[in-house]
């Protein structure tokens, strides 16, 4: 199968799409923003929807609700951006998530509570997945990795502050508190995304949403072994932090180590920031040297690391073990860059769709499937309400998708060390021609 990613000379070297670092800023701090207020509902969204009487699978619908919508619309949302004004759609995804945030804060029962979520997968969709293609329009190939682990980053801090700003505010006031504070974050974005450069789709020709013409643009970016590799990664990294850092860490945590709630906290907030710590230079460096190679880096060492959870047996193993993981999750950074390099560059919008669907399959499946293996294998502790002690195996299975993901990321190509290698052997030629002096 031909691998039709390479760059074309599309509009990626338009002078209108040339970023700067405050755009790029902009762009994070309004990501930061939404995933701040994400994370400060996702400790009591559980609490909240069980206070409806409803059982706990009930529960886990409303809150996997957001990421099935999302998923769904990944694909339809970069259509969108393709279309139509992308500072339009993001600001029209940020309002959608300020009312769905007060729409699930008043909810007066369950099935209110579910639109609520359903409406904001939407506008999650439309705001992420268009904010990604303008990051990857906007950045140039030699800054790609740099600014897109910046934004990574900004959107890895909004995960590890969310979770303690809202406690602190459901603490402080009640349940409901933490969405009317989403609401006002989600409004707060909507100022800097005004502010943003008005940029033009990534093709120059008509654009159309005709069946046909789609169907041949998912083909010919599918046609692509790179980008499938590339988003065969990005799939189990997703399926990793949801399924093992989400779901098994605090379950192994609370069940096998009997560690309360502030202390959970506290070790998921150590692997926020040693993430944190190796993510952001990791997009420089991956400017550098290539962004394949620290991928593949990234997912053996995160499966090394997760082989050793189960064995931990007390607090101090448990987060020093959870410092490593996070620290390998940081090498990661320039996944979204790398995905971008072997995406057909006129197709962007399309294959940023394709990219959020695949990562959020990835944030669908990891729970589920991990934590269905976990009641299967756990052992039974009489006089205790959950499943029993969570064994070795879903680690063991985890460690073995992320091995397979990266040996067969070893096959796929990396225009950054391609362009390097191509500059290289042009200056060596450069240099052996004979000089005019030496022709006499």
């Amino acid at each position: 199968m031909e691998d039709r990613s390479e760059p074309n000379n599309g509009n990626m070297e338009n002078p209108e799409m040339d970023g700067n670092i405050w755009t790029v800023l902009n762009l994070s701090l309004v990501t930061f923003l939404v995933l701040l207020g994400l994370n400060m509902v996702a400790p009591i969204l559980p609490d909240y929807a069980e206070s409806f009487q409803v059982s706990y699978t009930l529960v886990g619908f409303v809150i996997s609700a957001f990421a099935v919508t999302r998923m769904v619309l990944d694909v339809p949302a970069g259509l969108l951006s393709r279309k139509f004004n992308k500072k339009k759609i993001m600001i029209t995804g940020l309002t959608l998530i300020l009312l769905s945030s007060i729409l699930a804060g008043i909810a007066p029962n369950y099935s209110v509570l579910v639109i609520a979520r359903m409406i904001e997968g939407v506008g999650s969709a439309m705001y992420v997945t268009a904010a990604t293609v303008f990051l990857a329009q906007i950045s140039g190939k030699e800054k790609r990795g740099q600014w897109m682990s910046l934004y990574m980053g900004m959107l890895l801090l909004g995960s590890i502050f969310g979770p303690t700003f809202g406690g602190l505010i459901a603490g402080i006031y009640d349940i409901h508190a933490p969405f009317f504070a989403y609401a006002l974050v989600s409004g707060f974005g909507v100022v800097p995304t005004l502010v943003l450069p008005n940029i033009t789709s990534s093709e120059y020709v008509s654009l159309d949403f005709k069946p046909k013409s789609i169907f041949s643009d998912v083909w010919q970016i599918l046609s692509a072994p790179s980008f499938l590799l590339a988003t065969f990664a990005t799939f189990t990294l997703f399926f990793i932090r949801t399924g093992v850092r989400s779901t098994l860490v605090p379950l192994y945590a609370g069940n096998n180590l009997s560690l309360d709630s502030t202390r959970i906290g506290i070790i998921l907030t150590v692997a926020g920031v040693t993430t944190a710590i190796t993510m952001i230079p990791m997009g420089t460096i991956s400017d550098r040297i290539g962004r394949r190679n620290p991928l593949i880096l990234c997912l053996l060492a995160i499966a090394a690391v997760t082989t050793l959870i189960p064995f931990s047996m007390d607090m101090f193993g448990f987060t020093a073990v959870m410092a490593m993981y996070g620290a390998a999750t940081g090498l990661s950074g320039p996944i979204a860059a790398y995905v971008t390099d072997v995406s057909p560059q006129d197709k962007l919008e399309v294959s940023m769709g394709l990219y959020r669907m695949i990562s959020d399959m990835g944030f669908v499946t990891g729970p589920i499937l991990l934590g269905f293996l976990a009641d299967l294998t756990a052992t039974p502790v009489e006089g205790v309400s959950h499943s029993g002690l969570i064994g070795a195996l879903p680690f063991v299975l985890a460690a073995a998708l992320l091995i397979a993901a990266g040996f067969a990321l070893m096959r796929a190509r990396d225009p950054v060390i391609e362009e390097k290698k191509r500059a290289l052997s042009t200056w060596n030629m450069i240099l052996k021609e004979p000089t005019n002096e030496t022709c006499r």
